[in-house]
């Protein structure tokens, strides 16, 4: 009686177990799954060993670009001013060279702005105190803004690795507004002569605050951008990172009859931070 093979009487009870018969075809199917499956865990276990995750606290400067039409006599200054940020991002390889690290980031910017506008008067005729007079002189309105901002932002920079530690990234930014305050002080300086005879030099202040909508209704909601930066990461973890946003659609926008002020964004950060992880 001819000896039966081990091997396939195993194969043949599981295979009774579902009701079905030895097939060479679905032996080498199962084999070539389990093949890649087993591949695809070891990749998976590979690049999971290397992924990093680490935080961030930093400083920016906000330089706004700005375009006013038409062009003012007296045009506001450029929008500028230092800022805080901080947050979390995931170091994700794709090779020795190339990967990706996305960012979760809370932006706090800062604008300040100044404008002055200058009117002369000769022997005009104005309200003072009530009262009709006549004045020869000038005055001066200096409009003094400090506008705060705050995003949640999301960064997903592609990262190349020329050498260890040393990172180059360059990719889009997402910023969504999420609140807002604004205080903007006015000192009127008049001076010069009433009714041809006295003397006026006088300074008067007025301060006013916004906050909430109130204060951003003229800032888009969503700002898009795209950011390139530099970093460096020591063996022991400390991160350092320097980027550059420009941003892509206005942060700005107001209208006001014939007239448009608009406003772009330009960030420089700057971002000591930890890493940790990786194999």
């Amino acid at each position: 009686m001819p000896s039966a093979s081990p091997e396939l009487g195993i194969v043949t009870f599981a295979s009774s177990l579902v009701g079905l018969e030895p097939n060479p075809n679905c032996m080498k199917r199962l084999a070539t799954t389990i093949l890649i499956i087993g591949t695809f865990a070891f990749i998976t276990n590979e690049l999971a060993a290397q992924v990093r995750v680490g935080g961030k606290v930093g400083a920016n400067y906000f330089i706004g670009g700005q375009k006013i039409q038409p062009d003012p006599k007296d045009p506001p200054t450029n929008p500028k001013g230092l800022g805080l940020a901080f947050g979390a991002y995931v170091e994700i390889p794709f090779s020795d060279m190339v990967g990706i690290r996305p960012e979760l980031e809370f932006s706090f910017r800062k604008l300040l702005t100044e404008q002055s506008v200058t009117q002369k008067f000769d022997n005009t005729q104005v309200t003072y105190n009530g009262q009709p007079a006549t004045f020869t002189g000038e005055q001066t309105i200096l409009t003094e803004t400090d506008q705060r901002l705050s995003y949640f932002q999301i960064n997903a920079p592609i990262t190349l690795t020329p050498t260890e530690g040393l990172r180059v990234m360059i990719g889009p930014s997402f910023g969504f507004l999420m609140s807002g305050k604004r205080n903007e002080d006015v000192t009127t300086t008049t001076k010069g002569t009433l009714n041809g005879n006295t003397s006026l030099d006088q300074n008067d202040f007025e301060t006013s605050k916004k906050k909430g909508s109130a204060a951003t209704k003229d800032f888009k909601k969503m700002e898009m951008a795209a950011m390139a930066g530099v970093g460096y990461t020591l063996d022991v973890g400390l991160d350092l990172d320097l980027r550059y946003y420009r941003g892509l659609s206005t942060t700005f926008d107001q209208s006001q009859g014939s007239s448009r002020y608009r406003i772009w964004s330009n960030l420089v950060e700057f971002a000591v931070g930890w890493t940790f992880g990786g194999g």
